[in-house]
């Protein structure tokens, strides 16, 4: 794919850019893992255990607690970094008496990854991925009940090392779903999630506000960058679906939350209690609205469910947008968005650097390398129907072209897994639900 004299110069420009912050972003957590740098809030599980103070202060300070609240006991639970393998995370649980009465206060704890090489932690901060989700829970959840998350306590993060404390509200009673091992999605839980997901949209849909300004969008110049790191291993016809998906699905509509997989949602249970919400921010940014709901649908669904709901999905997603206020948006032009959408789900799934290839190790990796491969089979089943003739048309290809693309970057994606990877699948998937059905 020939680009254009200026272009060529502009991406040398950005490298040039990039390449010093890439190297001062490695330096800096190199030293971190090696001086251990201390901060104005724990770094993790172990310092939020031993920081007793801190957290009652904070959490007094923001109200949660009462300011005349008497602690009679402290308590932090981690949680299973087996299936919790990028994040560190744990139970607060607070027995205190308030008023002459004895209560009790349990919230969440997410930190910064334990786990992962340098080279790892430096590419998820130069994303901001932990900075972009502190903000979001500063800016948009603590003080917006109309935002499809839990309540936030405490939101903080280093903009030098990454680092990430976040207090919020235990979801006592939810539902949560085991990605990739769960049997079924029962109905009344698909709409939920369809529902939760146009709150969001609808809710900041062209907004212009102050607060917006801390979402980040993907800027193009990006694209640009990702497009240069594939240029020798990418056919062109592969890399126009990237360049012209991304593209489109990060025009800045409403804010999106960018990983909209099931794993990431929670939601009321079979007693009715709980709520549905998002969880897990870190990928927010401003977007299509309909990119997550490609991502939910493509990555969430068994091949066969999603033959069966897809098109009524899209129907609900629609008509809970616009009840929700939503007006100048048409049901083809979601339409049309969706399959731009599930194309560029494929694309990031195929990219380097993006796709989610941690350092994992032991049965993380396992856990990893089936939910990726499960995910795979999915889009595979996916695209052996899709539009192709839609997409020559939209992507300036032969159908033939389009087909070989989406077959390309399935099998990228199929290269990277055994590269993690190699052994028998069928067995690492009886493996991995003994492993998460255990946790």
């Amino acid at each position: 794919m020939h680009r254009p004299l200026l272009v060529q110069v502009k991406i040398i420009l950005l490298w040039l850019i990039l390449l010093p912050i890439v190297v001062g972003t490695y330096l800096i957590v190199w030293f971190d893992r090696w001086a251990k740098l201390t901060f104005s809030f724990p770094r993790n599980v172990d310092e939020l255990s031993r920081k007793q103070d801190w957290c009652i202060r904070e959490l007094k300070k923001n109200k949660v607690l009462p300011a005349d609240a008497v602690i009679h006991s402290y308590k932090v639970t981690p949680l299973n970094q087996t299936i919790i393998f990028r994040s560190n995370a744990g139970i607060v649980e607070i027995e205190y008496s308030s008023g002459g009465t004895q209560q009790q206060l349990k919230c969440f704890a997410k930190f910064a990854p334990l786990m992962g090489s340098v080279w790892n932690k430096t590419i998820f901060n130069i994303q901001l991925n932990h900075i972009k989700e502190a903000d979001f829970n500063r800016w948009f959840v603590k003080d917006d009940a109309a935002i499809p998350a839990p309540k936030v306590y405490c939101s903080q993060v280093s903009p030098y090392t990454g680092h990430l404390c976040l207090l919020t509200e235990y979801m006592d009673g939810c539902k949560e779903y085991m990605e990739t091992v769960y049997e079924t999605l029962p109905q009344e839980h698909l709409e939920a999630a369809l529902e939760g997901m146009a709150a969001l949209h609808a809710r900041c849909w062209g907004e212009k506000s102050e607060r917006m300004k801390k979402v980040l969008p993907i800027e193009h110049n990006t694209v640009l960058l990702m497009d240069s790191i594939v240029q020798y291993s990418w056919s062109v016809p592969a890399r126009k679906v990237l360049d012209k998906s991304w593209s489109l699905m990060n025009e800045c509509e409403t804010v999106i939350h960018g990983d909209s997989r099931i794993g990431n949602m929670m939601f009321p249970s079979e007693t009715g209690k709980g709520r549905f919400v998002l969880i897990d921010w870190q990928a927010v940014r401003k977007g299509k609205a309909v990119y997550d709901v490609a991502y939910f649908l493509m990555l969430s669904l068994h091949s066969g469910h999603l033959r069966a709901v897809e098109e009524q999905s899209l129907n609900h997603y629609y008509s809970y947008l616009t009840a929700k206020g939503v007006t100048e948006y048409s049901r083809l032009q979601l339409e049309e968005d969706y399959r731009h959408a599930c194309l560029c789900v494929l694309v990031l799934l195929s990219l380097p650097l993006l796709s989610g290839e941690v350092s994992v190790e032991g049965d993380a990796a396992k856990i990893f390398v089936w939910g990726m491969e499960v995910w795979r089979k999915r889009m595979e089943d996916k695209f052996s129907t899709f539009d192709y003739v839609w997409m020559a048309q939209q992507y300036n290809l032969t159908e033939q072209e389009a087909k070989d693309a989406v077959a390309e970057m399935l099998q990228v994606i199929k290269k990277r897994l055994d590269g993690i990877y190699s052994g028998n699948l069928e067995a690492v998937g009886n493996e991995v639900k003994t492993i998460t059905r255990k946790a």
